[in-house]
């Protein structure tokens, strides 16, 4: 009977103990949120109405996230990063938005945002596509890789890539301008 009280007084410490780290580790950011919750995080934390659009890209490293409404006349971005080290999973960096004062999708920019995620080594390479962006072209290596876009479709994609190296070319083949944006 001895040993049942012990191992039981054991456990419990140990249980209170494990209880006390899990909210240490919250409260100093160690904890963060899972690949497979990120949406979810990203529409509850930017309070995102369940008739937005949310399109992104994840890797292992960082994660991306554009949404809109369906008129398409404003945006918003978010970056979550995974940093290195103990963490365990995806930690909110930043977002802006963007609304054209007019509420209209006209006066959007047609321009390419990326936003240089130096701990990762990744760019974030977003836009509502207004453009018509139909590939992208990487310059930076002697084999010329090119990737296929949707013309009518907003995106967001992490490329491990500079924007120097990178050309957005439009339906009409006409190069994109890209714009440098900090979080």
């Amino acid at each position: 009977m001895r040993n049942f009280v012990t191992y039981r007084l054991a456990g419990t410490v140990l249980l209170m103990f494990l209880a006390c780290a899990a909210v240490f580790l919250a409260a100093n950011g160690c904890i963060g949120v899972p690949r497979f919750r990120l949406e979810e995080d990203l529409r509850s934390s930017q309070h995102i109405p369940d008739n937005w659009t949310v399109t992104g890209d994840v890797t292992d490293k960082a994660a991306v996230y554009l949404f809109y409404p369906p008129e398409q006349n404003t945006y918003g971005v978010s970056v979550y990063i995974n940093r290195p080290g103990p963490s365990f999973s995806y930690f909110f960096r930043g977002s802006y938005s963007v609304a054209d004062i007019h509420g209209t999708i006209q006066g959007l920019s047609n321009e390419v945002d990326v936003i240089p995620l130096e701990v990762t080594g990744l760019f974030a390479y977003v836009s509502m596509n207004l453009a018509g962006i139909e590939r992208i072209e990487s310059n930076g290596s002697v084999n010329m890789e090119q990737i296929s876009l949707d013309s009518q479709a907003p995106f967001a994609l992490l490329l491990p890539q500079s924007a120097d190296s990178l050309t957005f070319f439009n339906e009409n083949e006409c190069p994109v301008e890209i714009r440098r944006r900090p979080l």
